[in-house]
């Protein structure tokens, strides 16, 4: 039984500037920022420079109050009052009482207040959030400890990183209790930990383990057993097995089973499992989940030879899986606002064809919800855990208190079949690099190479681990080539997006790659003012959300206006001084680009296993790599990506030796067949037609178009599957190109696909 504390809130600080004690109205879950700006003490932290005069509220403490009445308990129950999120350190009193501390964002904690809380009286609970930044200041850094300009603060605390700052999020470090606080009344007796997963996987049998823990108040363990029910529509598995300790392990199996499987390659079958514990017969206990019957490998080598052979692949339920998707960064900059934004965003990658979904590791740990709903949509989660950009600390401390959390993720996660791997961080391995200053390899990253491998062994041993993406071997550092690690992140010097570092990237797969795109006007109006509207390389609001802190025209991502601009002067020869033109040319190349990025990977399949590119939506309103801005106003990119991410896709690959190849790839897992024809997007003349054949899941070629490169044209693709015919498109040509003709180009495309042009400006 739960009784959630969501009402009656209150904040109370010392204003900063003021002197004075406040207290106002709090929402939880929720933000301090949030709830100041609602209280109108801050503006809009979302608007102009206002997110900079936010830097004097990050040495402020802040305390929420509220009070209830607690239930009644049972004999033999405890009562336990759980803070499901606290941002971050702090402490927890009840009715003036001390119950304990705060130091970890991404954990629950719980506490026992049985008898401390009194029923049917008033209780008074009171949460106090530290500043994050003071609380850093106990901890003394080592020299051999690194992290991003902004983020020093971070690097011992347990905090989402991209609050103070990052290259895809403002520095708004607020804080507070930013998910569920309620009392549980926890039985006696219960299950305190249930593994299920699956050994083997085919569509005549499945192997899977049960393993259990639970709590009894029962002086001797006998006659106890358990039930397993699993149901699958008119499916029905049940096992009855007895006990006699509180923990163990039983092995199955399930004749005919219903495999979950990815968008595109069946149905994700869910079972309904309810886990009984008995005792003389009697339930005394039950746990009630769903789960997915398959399985999920990663198979990997450690780096690419010297001939550039080596492995970086998804294997679902025994069979290679192509992966389309991309990285999930917060959906809130703010954590604890906004909930029902994670569902609609999650909704984007579904719309898109995605049948991945890598949660970031500068952001958190998502909740079930997240979960469940890749669950059922067939998308499955490469999850990091929250270390980024950085040398992390090893002491014995941060790693005590990192196995903790991992411990915690794992065990409160690892039920879900979405979850396909656990990954140590994002772009350790890689700091190593950029540290500058000794030799510090990987392999010395006692975090990533032991604490979290021995976590994910201890609690979820049938699911991979990655130590860090990219993957790095020792060697690969010292001799600073990343090219041959067989999964790669393909930022580079972000110039022409046909160049050699991205058509001739080495990576099996890409885990991160994206290219820049302005919001629409209207989007841009609602976070910048009237007078700050077309971008300026020293413009101090355009620099505070193209993600430079403070606004700083020397800071460290200053440099994303400029490049921005320089992307589409590349590419169509100026920059447009109409700022709905240039507006409209920043989405065009953009568009381009990551459609060339996944069609690239396309083409080379299987000597390429998948792109996950950067990303479909912000956090707040920037101009960033994101395909969808924060108002949910869709750039083109993201309608051109939808379309090559569909299952078939036909596609033309660049001119070499005065010819473009065209292939098919088909994502289906049966055959595909069907006519198709090749014209000119504009004139209608027809270029190329035939028909084609390919087998499930491969990519087959049909054959070259005589070109020349220094002719401009747009090619108009079309082809039928399953008699209803598809299209997409090739620009021809090298940069610069017109800009008025490319426009004209893109209303055809967009009138083709049936979209709207109002909905892709």
């Amino acid at each position: 039984m739960r009784q959630v504390l969501e009402r009656g809130w209150t904040l109370t600080f010392t204003h900063p500037e003021s002197g004075e004690t406040m207290t106002i109205p709090a929402q939880v879950p929720g933000n301090v920022i949030a709830d100041l700006h609602r209280a109108g003490v801050v503006p809009d932290p979302y608007f102009g420079l206002n997110s900079a005069g936010l830097r004097i509220w990050e040495f402020v403490d802040f305390e929420y109050r509220t009070g209830f009445r607690a239930p009644e308990t049972e004999p033999g129950e405890r009562l336990e009052l759980v803070l499901e999120g606290a941002d971050t350190v702090g402490e927890v009193r009840l009715n003036g009482d001390l119950l304990g501390e705060l130091d970890n964002m991404f954990i629950e904690h719980r506490f026992d207040v049985t008898g401390r809380a009194a029923a049917g009286t008033e209780n008074r609970l009171a949460v106090l959030i530290r500043s994050a930044v003071n609380a850093a200041r106990k901890f003394h850094r080592t020299p051999d400890t690194f992290t991003l300009a902004y983020n020093y603060e971070g690097l011992y605390l347990r905090k989402a990183g991209h609050t103070y700052g990052w290259d895809i999020a403002p520095r708004i470090v607020g804080g507070g209790l930013w998910r569920g606080v309620f009392l549980e009344q926890v039985p006696a007796d219960r299950w305190t930990g249930v593994l299920l997963y699956t050994t083997h996987a085919s569509k005549q049998l499945a192997k899977l383990v049960l393993d259990w823990n639970f709590e009894t108040a029962a002086e001797r363990l006998t006659g106890f057993g358990a039930r397993l029910v699993m149901k699958h529509g008119e499916s029905r598995f049940e096992k009855q097995f007895r006990i006699d300790f509180t923990s163990g392990r039983t092995a199955f199996e399930i004749a005919d089973p219903h495999l979950w499987n990815v968008r595109g390659h069946g149905d994700p079958a869910l079972y309904d499992v309810t886990l009984e514990l008995l005792h003389d017969g009697e339930t005394v206990a039950v746990r009630r989940f769903r789960t997915g019957i398959r399985t999920v490998r990663l198979d990997r080598t450690e780096s690419l030879s010297p001939g550039g052979d080596g492995e970086f692949r998804f294997l679902l339920n025994g069979e290679p899986l192509f992966v389309h998707g991309s990285n999930w960064v917060p959906a809130e900059a703010m954590h604890g606002e906004a909930r029902d934004r994670i569902r609609r965003d999650l909704e984007l990658f579904a719309d898109l064809g995605c049948n991945m979904v890598r949660c970031w590791g500068g952001g958190v740990y998502e909740d079930h919800d997240f979960f469940d709903y890749c669950d059922e949509r067939g998308m499955l989660v490469w999850q990091d855990f929250m270390l980024a950009c950085q040398l992390p600390p090893q002491d014995d401390d941060f790693a005590r208190r990192i196995e903790a959390e991992a411990t915690a993720v794992i065990r409160k996660l690892r039920n879900h079949p979405s979850l396909a791997l656990w990954c140590g961080d994002n772009e350790c391995d890689e700091a190593a690099l950029w540290s500058g200053g000794g030799e510090r390899f990987p392999s010395a990253n006692r975090i990533t190479r032991e604490v979290l491998k021995r976590a994910v062994l201890a609690n979820d041993p049938d699911r991979d681990y990655l130590p860090s993406s990219p993957y790095l071997t020792d060697s690969a550092v010292r001799l600073g080539n990343t090219g041959n690690a067989p999964e790669q992140h393909l930022w580079g010097p972000r110039d022409e997006y046909k160049g050699d570092f991205y058509r001739l990237n080495t990576a099996r797969f890409a885990s991160e790659t994206g290219y820049h795109g302005m919001p629409c006007v209207e989007s841009l109006k609602k976070f910048l003012s009237p007078d700050h509207l077309f971008p300026k390389t020293d413009d101090p609001e355009y620099l505070i959300h193209a993600a430079q802190p403070y606004g700083d025209p020397s800071g460290p991502y200053a440099y994303r206006i400029k490049l921005l601009l320089d992307q589409v002067e590349n590419t169509f020869g100026s920059v447009p001084r109409e700022l709905d033109k240039l507006v409209a040319a920043s989405q065009a190349v953009q568009a381009e680009a990551v459609k060339f990025f996944i069609e690239n990977f396309r083409f080379r399949k299987w000597n390429k296993t998948g792109i996950l590119w950067w990303n479909v939506i912000d956090c707040w309103p920037q101009i960033s790599d994101a395909v969808v801005d924060y108002y949910y106003e869709k750039k083109l990119a993201y309608y051109y990506i939808r379309n090559v991410q569909q299952p078939v896709l036909l596609m033309m690959g660049e001119p070499a030796s005065w010819h473009c190849e065209l292939r098919l790839d088909n994502n289906l897992p049966g055959p595909a067949a069907g006519r198709y024809r090749v014209s000119d997007l504009l004139t209608g003349e027809e270029i190329a037609a035939g028909r084609y054949e390919c087998g499930a899941n491969c990519c087959t070629g049909l054959g070259a178009i005589r070109v020349s490169s220094g002719k401009h044209r747009m090619h108009l693709l079309e082809w039928e599957v399953n008699g209803e015919w598809k299209c997409s498109h090739y620009l021809l040509g090298h940069t610069p190109y017109d800009l008025d003709y490319y426009l004209k180009c893109r209303d055809a495309i967009l009138s083709k696909l049936n979209i709207p042009l109002a909905g892709a400006e």
